[in-house]
């Protein structure tokens, strides 16, 4: 399953029970949505963050990370609980502690209020899309369930990319941090459509192997590029603002790049299973590596939006390539699912190591750490795929 946003591969194997209906299925793409708000639209909303608590651009770096990494713990501890908590009343508590989160963030005047409302609403996050994943992968037709969750989220999340900078001067922080909490209580009213169970796993293969070797390989290589992808995608609206770019410039980067994130995953699920992964891993670490290297310096409009859609291009055409190397790493799918909280953990670690070398206002070494990072993640991603033939 491919997925456009930083967060995937949740689902386990062996489920039994009732089927996702439609309704569930619409409740569980927004509950999911919802939860992964933050990380679909993460440049404007730190700019939300910062003009709203009047926050330097290294806070800004730390607040992301303490969401990120908030929602990548829920996103593990989610694992765990999907056999013994109400699936309802785990995503009830999920919408409540993001609409918490998020009224606290509209707010916060201080970083250390801001950093708290964003763990608050990261531990929500976290717990909604672990549910809502376990909860496509009871569809009759998984592949499509999330391929449609893909689409939605795609979708809205290059709108709200390409309009949030447009009225970022003219609608105050606070009033949108409070549409978002007025979002999630709406999707809090198809709760009694979630299904209503717990994750069964009695159809996993009892000789499933794990293959240590590759999912080291694979785990590390997934970590370095969602490490460095987090770095530069943290700051890319700040970037557009440093190079003195028109909201409406950095509007139409951010957004193209989203739909491009797209294009990209599509093409890792057409390549023909017989092609190795190693060329399209190539292909999609050139192109990230490229885009991180425009953005260094003063960039134009033009060049801002190469930029972008080279590195979403590139950062979801590597994901569904490296989802599938930790399948093949462990056919019970322990390794796919502990990469859902390796990714975000690389994800929010990215900002944070990047926040103390932007305080002088330079993003240049964030791009070249995010540069190194990628070619170490493919070097490793390389090893496993010669693995793999092996």
């Amino acid at each position: 399953m491919d997925h456009v946003v930083p967060i995937e591969g949740l689902v386990l194997r062996g489920t039994h029970g009732p089927r996702l209906s439609t309704a569930g299925l619409i409740s569980a793409i927004a509950i999911g949505f919802v939860g992964a708000l933050f990380i679909f639209i993460t440049p404007p909303m730190l700019a939300l963050m910062g003009e709203g608590a009047r926050l330097s651009d290294s806070q800004i770096g730390y607040v992301a990370a303490w969401d990120i990494n908030a929602t990548a713990a829920a996103i593990g501890g989610s694992t765990f609980l999907l056999l013994r908590w109400n699936w309802r009343r785990a995503v009830g508590l999920a919408l409540a502690l993001i609409a918490l989160g998020n009224a606290a963030t509209a707010f916060a005047w201080s970083y250390p209020l801001m950093a708290a409302a964003r763990c608050v609403a990261g531990l929500g996050e976290g717990l909604a899309i672990g549910f809502a994943f376990a909860a496509l992968g009871r569809a009759r037709n998984p592949d499509r369930a999330f391929a449609l969750y893909l689409i939605v989220g795609a979708l809205l999340g290059a709108a709200l990319l390409y309009i949030l900078p447009l009225v970022q001067g003219h609608v105050s922080p606070r009033l949108l941090f409070l549409c978002n909490v007025g979002l999630t209580l709406l999707v809090a009213l198809g709760i009694p459509a979630f299904p209503n169970g717990r994750r069964y796993e009695d159809d996993l293969p009892d000789d499933g192997r794990l293959d240590r070797r590759l999912a080291l390989a694979a785990l590390c290589a997934v970590f370095l590029i969602f490490f460095a992808i987090g770095a530069v995608w943290s700051y890319a609206e700040r970037i557009g603002a440093a190079s003195s770019l028109d909201p409406a410039a950095i509007a139409r980067g951010l957004s193209a790049g989203t739909l491009a994130g797209v294009l990209g995953a599509a093409l890792a699920g057409i390549l023909p299973q017989r092609l190795s992964r190693l060329a399209p891993l190539l292909l999609a670490a050139g192109c990230i590596i490229l885009g991180f290297q425009l953005l260094d310096g003063k960039v134009g409009s033009a060049v801002y939006l190469a930029a972008i859609v080279l590195i979403l291009f590139g950062w979801n055409l590597a994901q569904p390539l490296l989802s599938g190397m930790c399948s093949d790493a462990d056919s019970g799918g322990r390794v796919v699912c502990l990469m859902g909280s390796i990714q975000t953990f690389g994800m929010g670690l990215g900002p944070a190591l990047a926040a103390p070398m932007v305080a002088s206002g330079s993003f240049a070494g964030p791009i070249w750490m995010a540069s190194i990072a990628t070619i170490a993640g493919l070097a490793l991603a390389a090893t496993g795929a010669l693995l793999r033939k092996a």
